[in-house]
């Protein structure tokens, strides 16, 4: 009986092993992937330059007007404000010109003719999703941090606020939702240009029907506030996830006569993020099984 249980016990060691070892592997195959595509360093360098940019403006309108508060836990949103302008637009124009290219040099069939699964390959670039979501935020968050060193404003007692950590999830939603429907359209189009086109295409439709659906009437305006892009805009505007920000800008529009700005709640914004986010990894999942590399 010990000696069956030692085999046992041993057996999964390596199960777990091989397992952690498929990771390790898949990790590096695309780490190597990604270092030799001039894309990747361009799209992360550009961006990396827009947020530096826009700290650097931050830290002058602080010391030119000391009323522009640019420290911790203040400046959260000003950080982070580039997770949500350009920050998922980047990430899935990334997504896209990293995999895209694959199906048409034979990288990918290359990659299984050597003996790796279609499976294998697909979580390879669930990896590459998890990474690039990583990377893209904690960019942001240390070129914002270190600039707030450089800012005469004074900081507050605590380093970041519940209020904080709703902003910046909501912005590494937007960042999953993106990159999930760039992965989708590499492996469903399976060209770097025409996937680009169409996920710019897409959000201008989207816009084009939300509109026109808003004119339609108040339950189809709310319907319109489900649309993917709907989701990650709401979910990427700070008014969303500070209530006093939303209270002060309500009570001004009260006084222009303005109706008030309304907003889906947090968790049901987030809610249908991960619901998107999971149709567009599961579509993406099955094109590359069923199809052909």
């Amino acid at each position: 009986m010990s000696g069956a249980s030692g085999g046992g016990t041993s057996g999964q060691a390596r199960a777990g092993g091989l397992r952690s070892g498929t990771v390790g592997l898949l990790l590096r195959i695309e780490v190597l992937k990604a270092v030799k595509r001039r894309a990747f360093w361009v799209a992360v360098g550009l961006f990396a330059a827009l947020n530096a940019i826009a700290t650097v403006d931050n830290v002058r309108y602080a010391r030119l007007y000391p009323e522009n508060t640019y420290a911790l836990p203040a400046s959260w949103p000003d950080i982070l404000t580039g997770l949500t302008g350009p920050g998922p637009f980047f990430i899935a124009v990334l997504m896209i010109l990293l995999l895209a290219p694959e199906f048409s040099w034979r990288t990918g069939r290359q990659n299984v003719i050597d003996g790796l699964s279609k499976e294998r390959l697909y979580a390879g670039k669930v990896i590459v999703l998890v990474g690039l979501i990583a990377l893209f935020t904690a960019t942001v968050v240390a070129i914002g941090v270190v600039g707030t060193l450089f800012s005469p404003s004074e900081g507050g007692p605590e380093f970041i606020r519940s209020t904080d950590l709703s902003y910046v999830g909501g912005c590494i939603l937007n960042l999953l939702l993106f990159c999930s429907a760039g992965l989708m359209l590499s492996t469903m189009i399976r060209s770097a240009g025409p996937a680009l086109g169409v996920l710019f295409l897409y959000i201008l439709v989207e816009q084009a029907i939300a509109e026109l659906v808003s004119r339609m009437g108040e339950t189809m305006r709310g319907a319109s506030e489900y649309f993917p892009f709907s989701i990650t805009q709401d979910l990427g505007n700070s008014l969303v996830h500070y209530p006093e920000q939303l209270a002060a800008v309500n009570s001004s529009r009260a006084e222009r006569g303005l109706p008030p700005l309304e907003f889906l709640a947090v968790e049901v914004l987030a809610i249908a993020a991960l619901a998107y986010s999971a149709i567009f990894l599961v579509i993406a999942f099955l094109s590359m099984r069923k199809r052909d590399l």
